[in-house]
């Protein structure tokens, strides 16, 4: 039985919890409302609000929900940072665990090493500028929102694994693991441990070893970015026959276990990048100019769609390179933003140099940091704000599939499928991508408050999701599945199927994030449908991709 949140037992449960821990425990209805809408398009009301202020805290919520769970009631846990997940995984019925309010210290940063060891709760913006004045920071993060949570961005983001060196998890019962790879005699060792976290490497084990083939297969097939389930369990085991768990939680979104804190390795980076902005009047030049930009080895490239820049002027924000643009072209399709992020300065002019005069060619409007402050071009960082936050408040820009997978050399056919797309659904789509990354994100403009537009919302993701596979992609390369990603799911492949024993196996009495990457379907999803859409924490930052 799930506990509901008109039961009378809820405030006992706070009262309870409040008496045994550090943080708080809230049952407030306003505090309620505030935690039931994430960056997704869906709305769960939770039945309470918990800040833990240590892992002490974290160990006696999960297993009090444990506990509950083997009486016979569900207590639902999901765990949240800023709550800027697109997929409907940060909200949820039951208990939002919050680690932004208490648990967001930077503990300590290891010079040599370049390590830092620090809580989940901890902001993208607090990490990148305390690593900033080391020289250091991590590369990998500047593609997520600055006041998202480092703790969700490693959960929603199997990328993450590149920077991540340890994590502690609570589990669901409320143990504690520390992750680490484990060598092949202290693997067996662990494995005659009588506790929950034994009982997991003894499963996770097995489950490699009966599905060696499908693993054998997936590796083939990786370079095919893919978040659904946990892709991560193909990493998970060695020849040698270590094991590190740290790939399935990476990537989980909460759904194996709670990260209370973590270790992450930092690089050395260039503080004060090079920035080229090529404008184009037609998608097709720009496209053409990714190639050759990619020569000079950029550090990043974004794409993106005119229609954000007109938002951004509807808005009353101005661009001089963009109406120079406008003024020459008539119409822009396209804005492309380079960094060149070398540590030789005369590294950087010599790419400059090379990236202009590969671009005259294909038509571009181009300018560079050394026409306008650098400052003022890498502000085109939050120009995304202006579409996902609409001026006219009658229309939204949800998201539909953030970050799909399409390989670059089926761009130009994907972009004539979105035309078609738009065409037939009568709707404007705005795309945004990383081409380095093959990483795709398309909003569309609708009237969330009508029927036709929300049951249009629906239709275009299934839509781009069967686009995504039918150019050989993903429909989830960025970030995890979520609810969304399950909802979709028209049916169980044997992947899935592994990855429902994988999820039994950390959670059996389905305490975490129950419904995110499992057991949801599409009318789920349109009973939980928002009827308004603002861009996730609009009030307070410029949202970024």
């Amino acid at each position: 039985m799930i506990i509901r949140k008109w039961d009378t037992g809820m405030n006992k449960i706070a009262h309870y919890l409040n008496t045994h821990m550090l943080g708080e425990v809230i049952v407030s209805p306003a505090v309620l409302a505030a935690y039931s809408t994430d960056g997704s398009v869906l709305q769960y009301t939770p039945d309470m609000v918990a800040y833990p202020r240590a892992t002490s805290d974290v160990r006696k919520i999960a297993r009090f929900s444990w506990q509950l769970a083997e009486k016979g009631h569900t207590l639902p846990l999901t765990v949240r940072g800023a709550g800027t997940d697109t997929t409907g995984a940060a909200i949820g019925s039951g208990m939002i665990v919050g680690t932004m309010a208490h648990m967001n210290r930077i503990f300590e940063y290891d010079g040599g090493q370049k390590l830092v060891r620090l809580q989940p709760g901890v902001t993208v913006n607090s990490l990148t500028n305390a690593l900033s004045l080391h020289g250091t920071a991590i590369p990998e993060l500047r593609w997520d929102h600055q006041l998202a949570s480092i703790g969700g961005s490693i959960a929603s983001q199997r990328s993450a694994i590149e920077y991540v060196e340890q994590l502690e998890v609570v589990l669901a019962n409320g143990d504690v693991l520390q992750t680490k790879r484990l060598s092949k005699r202290e693997l067996d060792k662990k494995k005659g441990e009588q506790t929950f976290e034994g009982e997991i490497y003894r499963k996770v084990d097995g489950l490699i070893l009966d599905s060696a083939d499908l693993l054998d297969q997936m590796v083939h097939n990786d370079d095919r970015l893919d978040h659904e389930g946990y892709a991560g369990l193909e990493m998970v085991k060695q020849k040698n026959g270590s094991m590190d768990l740290t790939p399935l939680f990476v990537g989980s979104q909460g759904s194996l276990g709670i990260i209370s804190e973590m270790i992450l390795k930092a690089d050395f980076v260039n503080q004060s990048p090079s920035v080229v902005v090529a404008t184009f009047a037609e998608r097709s030049s720009a496209r053409d100019a990714l190639d050759v930009i990619d020569d000079i080895d950029p550090s990043s490239v974004e794409y993106v769609d005119g229609k954000y820049f007109e938002a951004a002027r509807m808005a009353g924000k101005t661009y001089q390179f963009y109406d120079e643009a406008k003024e020459q072209f008539g119409s822009v399709a396209a804005v492309v933003i380079v960094t060149i992020n070398d540590f030789n300065e005369r590294t950087r002019h010599k790419k400059t140099k090379r990236l202009l005069a590969k671009l005259k060619p294909h038509g571009a409007h181009v300018v560079s940091d050394n026409d306008f402050l650098n400052s003022d071009l890498r502000s085109l960082g939050s120009i995304t704000y202006w579409l996902l936050n609409p001026e006219n408040s009658d229309l939204a820009s949800p998201p539909v599939l953030d970050g799909m997978f399409i390989p670059l050399e089926r761009f130009d056919v994907f972009a004539d499928d979105l035309d078609a797309l738009m065409k037939h659904h009568h709707v404007a789509l705005a795309l945004y991508g990383r081409p380095q990354d093959e990483l795709w994100y398309v909003r569309p403009l609708l009237r969330m408050v009508t029927v036709a537009d929300k049951q249009k919302l629906f239709k275009l993701t299934s839509a781009l999701a069967a686009l995504a596979e039918k150019h050989g992609g993903s429909a989830f390369g960025a970030s995890g599945d979520g609810r969304i990603g399950a909802g979709l799911r028209i049916e169980l492949t044997t992947e899935h199927e592994l990855f429902k024993k994988l999820k039994d196996i950390f959670d059996p009495n389905g305490t975490l994030n129950p419904g995110v990457k499992h057991d949801t379907n599409i009318r789920d999803l349109a009973r939980q449908l928002r009827s308004s859409y603002d861009g996730p924490v609009a009030t307070s930052y410029l949202a970024k991709f």
